[in-house]
């Protein structure tokens, strides 16, 4: 009961129970009261859990015990001493809103443009600054690349400023904490004294602010216990450091380990792949899930020509297993990235099966993609007012609302459209100099993408997000939202490149929209690996394990082999959300970003093993390759001479004969920088970008 603890509960083993368990124990045989125990946790949700199970086994309230959130504990001990850092009583904490016209107010008092450095990439500079227990006077004198290196001056300026308005923002409830700790060591020294137990919900997920918190208030006795399993830590991109899990028991005398491994959600061979699969990470602290199931279901390894087939035969197997009797909210898809979903999105509709995204938004319905499709509609028709007043200042060039207002009155006193009264207006210069010009300006990009008649439509998008400006926009914004936006404007042009026109497009777009069935209660569940966690499904289909897909290439290429053992991590978190049934695809061809890609499967199919695993239509699993692949030692290097290889097969000439996935066989007559004209046998010569081509040998 005494002494500090850790608990290294694997997946499916009730960990959720371990804390609520010992915390009902403590007090049941009195070893403290309820008023001198800590328990933390990530979520409200998780938080209220954790009350109402204590509730239950007790039978008593526990109105004003020390249970929540990280935050919502360091909210509470700032509330009693806020002057020590500058605050008053009743101070206020801000929303990202707020949070973020501060910021605005911050970057124009040092002369910083906000459009070049925007306040949402200040935002998160700053929060990881504080994940970190950095202040101001902590950070580099150059602080960040952001704004020149001018991040740890506004970082600076921005904390005066939160503290003039009596107010403190997300990251400041436990960063403060530190800082009273420090000024006044009494305090900390109270706290220190009144928890006789602290009691920690998922360690491994941990930053090294919410590290720093703890080790401050746990007393001489060292009675901490942390249940967590680093085998599931997938957050480091939020702050996360899974390093904190591997130091405790050199931070703690002592430290008793338990290992839970008896899983009670899954079959014995999902577990068997699980526990192999995650034993090629050498950073880790070891343990070994069993269960007393029956072996169950080999996991199918399923080899499928292009991600149309993968979309295809999942929805296939969906329905015959359903005709079974089998409801679909037992199904899940777990995807890598969130631009995934949007194949599986298309056929579902389009077959009439019921889905929901768990933890995300549908794939049109996200702000980026509504924003792309009305830059579609403006280019394809005068009277689309919606579209038109969606994105006449995105990205923003000083049209305002009495600008738009004007138009609008205009326009009905014409009775024309929000398109054609701009027309009208700029010729009479009704506007000033400034607006009449940026109006011309966007009206001639409407008017050139009218123009380009040769291009096809994935090419014509791709032209249209680009001199748009939309592009770039979302390039300079350096936060982690930022690369997903991209990632799905680039998913977009790949669902664009599958039909002749952007007309029809957008025709399929709006009979998508209409006819899209919601029915939560029984549908089947797409999600990322990230909102997977937690959760459980009997049936789960893993898509897309392909190399640069699934491992990540951006996590490779970023954070090298701390960003495998992480993109291994969330394989392993994905295998063991399944019940009885896995199915794991990957494709010989991928249309990836707008371009066609020949896909190599991922390396975590050969760390499978052969046992758990059943071959499906599987050609290749190119293990030469994969068992080449040195995990700590130019990693990249071998990446890359691969894709040089693969590039060197694909060099096309006048001449070749090549294939185009849309419009079939046809020899190339002329090359002009990246673009080739092709004679196709079965439509006419177009003009196509060469990365859609492939050389027919």
């Amino acid at each position: 009961m005494h002494g500090p603890l850790i608990v290294l509960a694997g997946a499916g083993t009730g960990k959720t129970r371990v804390l609520t368990t010992k915390l009902s124990k403590i007090i049941r045989e009195n070893y403290a009261s309820p008023y001198e125990i800590l328990t933390v946790t990530f979520t409200n949700k998780a938080a209220n859990e954790m009350k109402n199970r204590v509730e239950s086994i007790l039978k008593i309230n526990t109105g004003g015990w020390w249970i929540g959130t990280f935050h919502s504990m360091g909210a509470r001990i700032l509330r009693k001493n806020p002057e020590i850092v500058g605050l008053k009583k009743h101070f206020t904490i801000i929303d990202t809103d707020d949070q973020l016209k501060l910021l605005k107010q911050v970057l124009s008092f040092h002369d910083i443009d906000e459009k070049r450095w925007p306040a949402k990439n200040l935002s998160f500079v700053i929060q990881r600054w504080k994940d970190k227990g950095l202040n101001p006077e902590n950070i580099d004198e150059h602080g960040s690349e952001f704004a020149n290196n001018k991040g740890a001056i506004l970082y600076e300026t921005y904390q005066k400023r939160l503290k003039t308005l009596n107010v403190a923002d997300y990251g400041d409830l436990l960063l403060e904490n530190l800082n009273i700790f420090t000024k006044q060591p009494d305090i900390k020294n109270y706290y220190k004294n009144k928890f006789k137990f602290i009691l920690v919900d998922e360690y491994q997920d941990t930053n090294m602010c919410q590290y720093y918190w703890l080790q401050n208030i746990v007393n001489q006795n060292q009675n901490i216990c942390v249940v967590g399993d680093d085998d599931q830590s997938i957050y480091s991109w939020r702050g996360a450091e899974v390093r904190n899990i591997f130091k405790f028991e050199k931070e703690y005398k002592d430290v008793k380990v338990i290992k839970l491994e008896k899983n009670y959600r899954s079959k014995a061979n999902i577990l068997n792949a699980a526990n192999f699969l995650i034993s090629k990470n050498k950073n880790r602290m070891g343990k070994n899930l069993w269960t007393d199931d029956e072996p169950g279901n080999k996991i199918e390894i399923i080899n499928i020509n292009n991600s149309e087939e993968e979309a295809i035969y999942i929805s296939d197997k969906i329905e015959e297993i359903q005709s079974l009797g089998i409801s679909l909210e037992n199904f899940a898809i777990l995807v890598r990235a969130s631009y995934q979903t949007r194949a599986f999105e298309d056929r579902f509709i389009k077959i009439g099966l019921p889905y929901k995204i768990i933890g995300g938004t549908k794939f049109y319905e996200r702000l980026e993609i509504k924003d792309a499709l009305a830059f579609l509609r403006v280019v394809s028709s005068d009277y689309d007012d919606l579209a038109f007043e969606r994105i006449i200042n995105v990205p923003k060039k000083g049209i305002g609302e009495k600008t738009i207002r004007d138009i609008e009155i205009f326009g009905r006193k014409k009775n024309f459209s929000l398109m054609l009264a701009t027309r009208e207006l700029v010729k009479i210069n009704y506007f000033t100099k400034k607006v009449n010009n940026n109006l011309i300006n966007f009206l001639n990009f409407i008017d050139k993408c009218r123009e380009q008649k040769s291009l096809s439509a994935a090419e014509l998008t791709e032209t249209i997000l680009d001199e748009s400006g939309y592009t770039e926009m979302w390039q300079k914004n350096k936060s982690v939202e930022a690369e997903t936006r991209l990632d799905n404007l680039k998913e977009l042009v790949t669902a664009i490149s599958e039909f002749d026109n952007i007309r029809s497009f957008i025709e399929h777009i709006q009979l998508v929209m209409d006819n899209e069935i919601n029915n939560k209660n029984n549908s089947v569940n797409i999600l990322t690996f990230h909102a997977a966690k937690g959760l459980e499904f009997e049936n789960i289909f893993l898509p897309g394990w392909e190399e640069e897909v699934f491992p990540n290439k951006r996590a490779l290429e970023e954070r090298l082999n701390n960003g495998l053992e992480e993109e291994r991590r969330l394989a392993y978190v994905g295998i063991t959300r399944a019940k009885d049934r896995v199915w794991i695809l990957h494709a010989n061809s991928r249309i990836i970003h707008g371009q066609w890609f020949y896909s190599i499967p991922s390396r975590f199919l050969s760390e499978l093993p052969p046992d758990t695993i059943l071959l499906n239509n599987l050609v290749n699993l190119n293990t030469n390759y994969i068992n080449n692949l040195d995990n700590t030692e130019n990693l990249l290097e071998h990446d890359n001479s691969f894709l040089n290889k693969k590039n060197e097969k694909n060099i096309i000439v006048k001449g070749n004969k090549v294939f185009h996935q849309k419009f079939g066989y046809g020899f190339v007559i002329n090359i002009e920088n990246d673009n080739a004209e092709v004679n196709f046998e079965k439509t006419s010569t177009k003009k196509v970008k060469i990365d859609y081509l492939s050389k027919d040998v």
